[in-house]
């Protein structure tokens, strides 16, 4: 191969003006096209645009026209714990609609952490986001106030910030507990305790611990103060709330809540490490929907969140928002569905 095959300079990129001249059109066309703005365009056109950007191999200039337009194309999505795979599969649903619309995610995760979370508003208001969807700590309100004031489209996903003007998606976390928690006192067990991770601020922790407080109060059950909030950063506080439960029940039928798949994992572990099987020695239901629930043990019954979905109403609504919806502020909450497995039974059946 001589030395100009080798080092032939790299072809020139196609140009709107390229597409343009090749589809026989004006540059103002290919604009509406790549705008979705086709009434104007008839099929045929539409077709012969279509073909020429495939042979030119034509790529907008996205920073060019969002320059344009006063748009970055990038969306915010600041997450409370993108290990937890509720968080996850929301991700999942919000990239869709997303790449679907022309639209990129910038993603921070904040560990529950409210100075990471304030670095991370700094760092997506610098790249310019046209719109945020957030999983808040809870501890940073006062900017999203600031957010909103300055017509920043947010969307809450699933954790409500008290007076903020603005659109919230997530479960029906009320409804979902205690359809829960009626079908364990249904089934008979004596003694039901709920582990949740530190409530602070989070509203669907607030609401799920209330429910489980006020409902076993009304029907009458002695499991009322069984419940147990822990910060897995000291994790000597989670061991001593789960051996507190154990002592007291034992020879009770007895059932651990999880208030989360991150606490459900964790009791999952300690339960191995203490030899006691589930469900022989005790039950166990969690909140959230992991994979690997059904390949534990007899399968573990837990509560599952559309988070596929919750994920792609929150994205279609920020871009309604972006698009100019001026309409007040809708609270989404959609229920969820609670999956028996072996973890639990009628334990009055045997």
């Amino acid at each position: 191969m001589d030395w100009e095959h080798r080092h032939k300079p790299p072809k020139t990129r196609a140009t709107i003006a390229d597409v343009a001249r090749t589809a026989g059109v004006s540059k103002t066309t290919i604009s509406r096209f790549l705008s979705k703005q086709y009434d104007s365009i008839s099929a045929d056109t539409l077709k012969r645009i279509e073909q020429t950007i495939a042979e030119l191999n034509y790529r907008p200039n996205r920073m060019a026209r969002g320059l344009k337009q006063d748009r970055s194309y990038l969306i915010g999505f600041v997450v409370a714990n993108i290990a937890n795979p509720y968080a996850t599969s929301i991700l999942r649903g919000a990239e869709q609609v997303c790449e679907k619309h022309g639209y990129n995610l910038l993603v921070c995760n904040t560990d529950q952490d409210a100075d990471k979370e304030l670095r991370y508003f700094d760092l997506l208001q610098t790249h310019r986001i046209d719109g945020l969807l957030i999983n808040t700590t809870g501890m940073n309100n006062a900017i999203l106030h600031d957010f909103t004031k300055d017509n920043m489209p947010v969307v809450l996903v699933d954790r409500k910030v008290p007076e903020l003007e603005a659109d919230l998606v997530g479960t029906d976390n009320r409804s979902a507990t205690a359809d829960a928690l009626h079908y364990l006192i249904d089934c008979g067990y004596d003694r039901i305790a709920f582990f949740t991770e530190t409530i602070g601020s989070t509203s669907p922790r607030y609401e799920r611990a209330e429910v489980f407080r006020n409902l076993l109060q009304e029907r009458g059950h002695p499991s009322v103060d069984d419940f147990y909030e822990v910060d897995f950063k000291d994790n000597d506080l989670f061991e001593r709330g789960l051996d507190r439960f154990l002592a007291s029940s034992d020879g009770s039928n007895r059932v651990i809540f999880a208030g989360n798949a991150v606490v459900l994992l964790k009791l999952i572990g300690a339960l191995k490490d203490r030899k006691l099987r589930i469900p022989e020695h005790i039950s166990l239901i969690g909140f959230d929907n992991p994979e690997w629930a059904p390949y534990v043990g007899p399968g573990i019954t837990t509560i599952s969140q559309p988070t596929f979905e919750i994920g792609t109403i929150a994205m279609e609504q920020v871009l309604k928002r972006i698009e100019g919806d001026t309409s007040p502020p809708q609270i989404t909450e959609l229920a969820a569905t609670l999956l028996t497995r072996g973890s639990t039974f009628d334990v009055r059946k045997g």
